[in-house]
């Protein structure tokens, strides 16, 4: 039977946006991304809780925020992996790992659906809004939990729906005043919230042979910049710009930059403009 180019090939839109302009994006916007999903960071570690001498792997490493604040806890004799598939973000989180002088941490490229990762050979895995752009999630967990120890913890956050993240409902719902609704996709399309439903979160990662599945709410506040300026400056390079402004005329999206504008506003406070963010903070073991 000849493979066809999914099958050869999967995540092939993703990779070329992660290893392209979109990983281009995070790593000119690394501070404020990890000022901005800090504190989501904080409850995958809590969770998770590293331990002195124990081998972690981190899906989606992105920038390597949270690769290397688990390099704290699992020294001096443990070892952190990130994986991405994003060149231009890997880079950066090896330039802030040698400037910090942290040798325990290693950063490698590959696909999590398909990488060929050392079986039985982590103590847990983490991945901080790293895990939802696979074309076959229960393959790409799958092959995850392979390189779990049995019993080996595996702990993520996952956003909830796009309508109770006001991170991006502000501007949004600004923003289609003056333009049509995009084309979102379907529901469990590789995307920021192909696992929003927990239903299908928990039924992905039973499939891929986990066991002890807990999901939690989580409700955190997102630092988006020092002013409705800043904010809206840094959101003309998001995804998200491209989704509501692709084949808008130049007026039109203008009067929509306006209106985005103005919904910040409306939240600005001496220290800055934060919007809430609402996540799926999913725990769970390798069965077995």
């Amino acid at each position: 039977m000849i493979a066809t180019n999914a099958e050869a090939a999967p995540n092939v839109s993703q990779i070329e946006n992660w290893d392209g302009p979109g990983g281009q994006h995070w790593v000119a916007e690394a501070e404020r991304y990890d000022r901005m999903t800090r504190s989501f960071g904080a409850q995958i570690i809590e969770a998770a809780a590293p331990r002195p001498g124990e081998r972690v792997l981190d899906v989606g490493c992105g920038n390597g925020a949270v690769a290397l604040a688990v390099s704290d806890l699992v020294a001096p004799s443990g070892s952190v992996t990130g994986l991405d598939i994003s060149g231009p973000m890997l880079a950066y989180a090896r330039r802030r790992a040698e400037a910090a002088g942290i040798a325990s941490v290693s950063f490698c490229k590959g696909d999590a659906q398909v990488y060929p990762l050392p079986q039985a050979s982590f103590d847990a895995v983490v991945s901080r809004f790293g895990v939802m752009f696979f074309d076959d999630p229960v393959a790409a967990f799958a092959n995850i939990g392979r390189a779990l120890r049995p019993g080996g913890r595996l702990v993520f956050t996952c956003w909830r729906d796009l309508m109770v993240n006001d991170w991006l409902m502000v501007p949004a719902a600004a923003a289609l005043q003056h333009v049509p609704m995009p084309d979102l996709g379907q529901p469990g399309a590789p995307g920021p919230f192909s696992l929003a439903d927990p239903e299908r979160v928990d039924q992905v990662l039973r499939d891929a042979a986990f066991a002890q599945i807990v999901t939690e709410e989580v409700v955190r506040p997102m630092p988006m910049g020092s002013s409705a300026d800043d904010v809206l400056a840094f959101m003309r390079g998001t995804e998200m710009a491209q989704v509501l402004m692709t084949g808008v005329d130049p007026g039109t999206a203008e009067r929509a930059w306006t209106a985005i504008k103005a919904a910040l506003q409306a939240h600005a406070e001496p220290g800055g403009i934060t919007l809430a963010g609402t996540a799926w903070l999913v725990a769970a073991r390798r069965a077995g």
